[in-house]
């Protein structure tokens, strides 16, 4: 079996593996990095470490919106990083059988499977992706801008 995080975007359900998520918070107050993609938002202080608050409705391709006090931070290990995905709404954990997970189509960017489940399609996101080489240069040096200023 699978474990994993639920949440949505819009009325799109999402998933990630739970044993890389560290913790489901409130949105909270972001700093800005500077130099940085439009949805990489800036940094978060979470238990002593720095994440990296990534918008997924810009990542993703859904609508912008304005933020609103029931978003939720999904802090997880990335590949090179904490990050803070910043997600409508955080619903729970769900086990769902390995087999039943199929690869996506290789239109769908930022997603590692989909998986059908009560209620429709849960798209399990491909968290190493979220953020680009390119993304990762720019946040290091933004955090050695933001360290200059401090």
């Amino acid at each position: 079996m699978l474990e994993v995080l639920t949440f949505s975007l819009d009325e799109v359900r999402y998933a990630l593996p739970s044993v890389r998520v560290l913790e489901v918070v409130q949105r909270v107050l972001i700093t800005p990095l500077p130099g940085t993609a439009a949805h990489v938002l800036g940094v978060i202080a979470h238990r002593g470490e720095l994440s990296v608050a990534v918008d997924l409705r810009v990542r993703l391709g859904h609508p912008p919106r304005p933020p609103l006090v029931e978003d939720h931070l999904v802090v997880a290990r990335g590949a090179r990083r904490r990050v803070a995905l910043i997600v409508d709404r955080a619903e729970g954990l769900l086990e769902v059988p390995e087999e039943r997970v199929s690869p996506p189509p290789l239109t769908l960017a930022h997603v590692a499977g989909i998986v059908s489940v009560e209620g429709g399609l849960l798209l399990i996101h491909d968290l190493d992706a979220t953020l680009s080489l390119d993304d990762e240069r720019a946040i290091d040096a933004g955090l050695v801008a933001l360290e200059a200023t401090a």
